[in-house]
C-alpha cells in the first residue's frame, strides 16, 4: 500500500510539473473518447522483433482511429505525447515523436505498471476522457521478473472501471513474469481484451477490432503470398463510386521491399501524388491512403520482400446503409426488413447497386439471403420513395438472428456492409370465432362471436381501446366489443364481438389489434370478414315419394285336372356337340355373361340417373349471373358418370379451375384440388385434398376476385349485389407493422 501511495503522490507531482509547462488548454472541459496507448520500454527493448512489432501497432493504431483523440505514453517518463486527433499535422508530429521514443534506450529494470497505470489514469481524467475511453497497455517482452503488488493494481484497475474505461492488453513475444502477471489481472479485471503480437497476422486480428468497435466494418483481402527474394506480389482491387478514401493494409513479415501502385488508367503513383495520398510505413506494415481515388481497378506491385505477405483493402463511402425495421420481431409472422441509402444526412436512391441482406441464427448458420428492392413489390410498399424493403417468411424459433445488410456494385465486384442483431420472440395474436355471420336482422344487437388475446396460446391482458373494429357496408352497422370479464385496471384478453347492421346487405367486418409490446408499435390485423343481413332463403321443401296403395292378394291357384300323355318311342336326336361343334357349356356361358351385362348395365344407369342433378346459382364481384347449375349443357357421358359432380372449369371462371362442387340429398361439398393459388370459403381457407360444406349462400375467394355461391333462390334482378369490401382470395393472416414511410 506504501508503494501505491508514493506512486500516486509522484504520478501528480509530475503530471502538475507538466500542466504548468503547457500552454492553457480547454481539454478538461470536453467530455469526448480518448484513446492512450502505454508502451513498456522495457519490453519493447528486449530485442529488435519486441521494438518492430510494438512500432507498427503504433502506426495500426494511429491509422485506424483517424478523427480520433489518441496520445502516447512510456511507463516510467513524466509526460504524455498528445493527445491530438489522428490524421492532423499535430499528430503526425506526435507520431514520430513516440516511434523516437520507442527507439531511445530501454529501462535498465521492469517498470512499476500499477504505478504507470495509474499515472495514465490521471492524465486521461485531466483530458476530459469520456466513457468509451480506451488505454492500450503493450507490454510483455523477455526480460526479467519485477513482481506487482496486487493490491496497488487491483486499486489502479478499479480506478479504470469506475470511470467506464477499458483497458486492453497487447502481450509481446516471449512474455516475462511480471507481464504476464500484470496482464493476466488487467484483462480480468477489466473484461477487456488481451491480444498476443507476435506476428503480423496478430495486427490483423486487432485491426479488424478497432474496426468492428467504431463499427466501420472489416478489412477486405486482396491476397497473400509467401515471396522468395526477388518475387513480385501483384494484387487488385475495385474501387467503386462514393469512395472518399481507401486504405491499402500490408502485413509483412521482413522490413525491407517496395510498393507500388497504378490507378484505373496505368498511371503509377508517385511522391508527386501526396496531395492525393498518404503513406505509412512501419517494419511489419504498410498502410497507403488514396483519397477520393477514381472508382475502378487499382492494381498493386510488392517487390523485394521475402516471407508472407498479406493485403488488405479498407474503404470509406459517403454512402451508407441504415435499418429501419425493429430490434424485435415476432418469430411466427412474416419479418418486414426495411433499409435506406443515405449519403451524409440525406436519404438516397441508386440504380446502379443492390441491397442484400443476408440473414444468420443464433448458431451462426446462413439462413437465407434476401433482396430489396424499391420497385413497390415483394414486400416494398411505395415505389420509388428510397427505402428498399422486402418480407421475410417466418423465422419459425425464438432467438437472436443476426441480419448483414450489403451494398453491392456488381460492376466493381465491391459491397459495403452493415450488421444488424433482431430477437426473435412471440407476440400477441388475435384468436377470433365468428358465430352468427347470416340472417342479421337489421337493427337488432346481435352476438356474432368472440375474439381472445393470447401470447403462443396463453391468454394475455390488454386495456380494452387497444383493439379496434371497423364495419364497411353501404348502409353501415354498429360493432362494440365487449369485455367477457374486466381485470383490474380496465384489461381483460376476451371480448365479445356484438353487431348491429343497419339495413339488408353484406358488411366487411375488419379487427384490428394495436398496441406496444416488446419495447416497439405492434399490429396484428385479422383479413376481412362477410356478415350478411340478407334474409336467409326459405329451405327447398323435400317431397316424400308416393306410397305405393297396397295389392290385392291374388286368389290361390287351383290345380288343373291331370293329363294322361300316351307314351312316346324316343327317337336318336343330335347331341349339342354336334351342333356346328361348339360344346355346350361355352353356349351356356356366353348367355349367362350378356344376360349379366345388360342387368348391370341396366343397373349402373339407373344408379347415375338417381344422382342428384346439380343447382344453384354462381355470381361474379358485380353481381354478374357466371353459372346456373340446373342449366348446364352436358354431354351423355358426363351425365352418366358425373351427373351429381360441376367442376371449376364448367362455371366460366378461369380462376376457379381446381375446385369441385358435390351435389347430395340436401347438401352441397365444396373440394380443391390445389394448394397455390390459395382458395377461400367464407373466409377460411381450403386446403387441397379438404372440403368444406357449403350454405345457402357462400363466398368463394381466389386470385384476387369474389364469388358468390347461392344454393336457393336466385338473386333477384332488382336487388342491389354489394361484393364485401377489402376481400382478397389469397390474402393471409398477417402482422403488419407500421414502419417509417414504408
Amino acid at each position: 500500500m506504501r508503494k501505491l501511495i508514493a506512486a500516486t503522490t509522484l504520478a501528480a507531482i509530475l503530471l502538475l510539473s507538466w500542466t504548468i509547462s503547457q500552454p492553457p488548454q480547454a481539454s478538461a472541459d470536453a467530455k469526448e473518447p480518448l484513446y492512450m496507448a502505454l508502451i513498456d520500454r522495457h519490453a519493447t527493448s528486449a530485442s529488435q522483433e519486441s521494438h518492430d512489432l510494438a512500432a507498427s501497432f503504433v502506426g495500426l493504431l494511429s491509422t485506424l482511429r483517424e478523427g480520433q483523440r489518441i496520445g502516447f505514453l512510456t511507463a516510467g517518463d513524466e509526460s504524455p505525447i498528445g493527445p491530438s486527433v489522428s490524421g492532423s499535422v499535430e499528430h503526425r508530429s506526435d507520431y514520430k515523436e513516440a516511434l523516437a521514443r520507442l527507439a531511445a534506450a530501454g529501462e535498465t529494470s521492469a517498470p512499476d505498471l500499477a504505478g504507470a497505470l495509474a499515472h495514465a489514469h490521471e492524465v486521461m481524467k485531466f483530458q476530459g476522457a469520456d466513457v468509451g475511453s480506451t488505454l492500450y497497455l503493450v507490454s510483455g517482452g523477455a526480460a526479467g521478473d519485477a513482481p506487482e503488488s496486487s493490491a496497488a493494481l487491483e486499486s489502479a484497475i478499479r480506478e479504470f472501471n469506475m470511470e467506464g474505461w477499458r483497458i486492453v492488453s497487447v502481450a509481446l513475444p516471449g512474455s516475462s513474469g511480471y507481464a504476464d502477471e500484470a496482464l493476466d489481472a488487467v484483462a480480468s479485471g477489466t473484461g477487456s481484451e488481451r491480444y498476443p503480437l507476435g506476428s503480423p497476422n496478430d495486427l490483423k486480428v486487432i485491426a479488424d477490432s478497432i474496426l468492428s468497435q467504431d463499427a466501420r466494418g472489416t478489412l477486405f483481402e486482396i491476397g497473400n503470398d509467401e515471396l522468395a527474394s526477388g518475387d513480385v506480389f501483384t494484387a487488385s482491387l475495385n474501387i467503386a463510386p462514393s469512395t472518399t478514401a481507401a486504405s491499402l493494409v500490408f502485413f509483412k513479415e521482413g522490413p525491407t521491399g517496395s510498393l507500388s501502385l497504378r490507378n484505373p488508367a496505368g498511371v503509377e503513383a508517385t511522391e508527386s501524388d501526396r496531395a492525393l495520398s498518404s503513406v505509412i510505413e512501419t517494419p511489419h506494415m504498410v498502410v497507403w491512403t488514396l483519397v477520393d481515388p477514381a472508382p475502378g481497378k487499382w492494381t498493386v506491385d510488392v517487390r523485394g520482400r521475402e516471407g508472407f505477405i498479406s493485403a488488405w483493402h479498407y474503404p470509406k463511402h459517403t454512402l451508407s446503409m441504415d435499418f429501419v425495421s425493429f430490434d424485435s420481431v415476432p418469430y411466427d409472422q412474416p419479418v418486414d426488413l426495411v433499409a435506406f441509402i443515405s449519403d451524409g444526412a440525406s436519404r438516397v436512391a441508386s440504380t446502379d447497386v443492390e441491397v442484400r441482406a443476408i440473414v444468420t441464427d443464433a448458431a451462426g448458420e446462413t439462413l437465407v439471403a434476401y433482396m430489396l428492392n424499391d420497385r413497390g413489390e415483394l414486400g416494398d410498399a411505395v415505389s420509388g420513395d428510397t427505402y428498399y424493403s422486402t418480407t421475410l417468411p417466418p423465422l419459425g424459433a425464438e432467438g437472436e438472428y443476426e441480419v448483414e445488410l450489403e451494398l453491392y456494385w456488381p460492376q466493381y465486384d465491391h459491397a459495403i456492409s452493415r450488421r444488424k442483431v433482431i430477437t426473435a420472440q412471440a407476440f400477441p395474436s388475435l384468436a377470433v370465432d365468428l358465430t352468427a355471420t347470416e340472417g342479421l336482422t337489421p337493427g337488432e344487437r346481435a352476438n356474432i362471436g368472440s375474439a381472445v388475446v393470447n401470447v403462443k396460446g396463453q391468454p394475455y391482458a390488454i386495456p380494452i381501446g387497444q383493439i379496434s373494429a371497423d364495419v364497411s357496408s353501404a348502409s353501415g352497422g354498429t360493432v362494440e366489443l365487449t369485455p367477457q370479464s374486466l381485470l383490474n385496471t380496465g384489461h381483460a384478453w376476451a371480448f365479445d364481438i356484438m353487431f348491429t347492421p343497419a339495413g339488408e346487405e353484406l358488411h366487411t367486418l375488419a379487427l384490428r389489434l394495436d398496441m406496444e409490446y416488446a419495447s416497439r408499435s405492434y399490429s396484428f390485423i385479422i383479413p376481412p370478414v362477410v356478415l350478411s343481413s340478407f334474409p336467409l332463403p326459405e329451405p327447398t321443401p323435400v317431397v316424400a315419394p308416393p306410397v305405393p296403395a297396397p295389392v290385392a292378394a291374388a286368389p290361390a291357384p287351383v290345380a288343373p285336372d291331370p293329363v294322361v300323355v300316351a307314351p312316346v318311342v324316343a327317337e336318336t336326336l343330335p347331341t349339342p356337340e354336334s351342333a356346328g361343334g361348339v360344346p355346350a357349356w361355352a353356349l351356356y356361358a356366353l348367355g349367362a355373361l350378356a344376360v349379366g351385362l345388360v342387368a348391370a348395365g341396366g343397373g349402373y344407369v339407373a344408379y347415375a340417373l338417381s344422382k342428384p342433378k346439380p343447382y344453384g346459382y354462381l355470381y361474379g364481384e358485380q353481381g354478374d349471373l357466371l353459372a346456373d347449375m340446373s342449366a348446364l349443357k352436358r354431354g351423355l357421358w358426363a351425365e352418366m358418370t358425373s351427373r351429381n359432380l360441376v367442376r371449376g372449369e364448367e362455371l366460366g371462371a378461369a380462376e376457379l379451375r381446381g375446385l369441385s362442387l358435390y351435389f347430395d340429398q340436401g347438401q352441397v361439398d365444396i373440394r380443391s384440388a390445389q394448394t397455390e393459388p390459395s382458395i377461400r370459403i367464407n373466409n377460411k381457407p381450403l386446403i387441397a385434398g379438404e372440403q368444406t360444406r357449403a350454405s345457402n349462400q357462400s363466398w368463394i375467394g381466389t386470385q384476387g376476385k369474389l364469388f358468390s355461391l347461392r344454393l336457393g333462390s336466385p338473386l333477384p334482378s332488382d336487388e342491389p349485389f354489394q361484393a364485401p369490401l377489402e376481400f382478397s382470395g389469397d390474402e393471409e393472416l398477417s402482422a403488419a407493422p407500421s414502419v417509417g414511410d414504408d
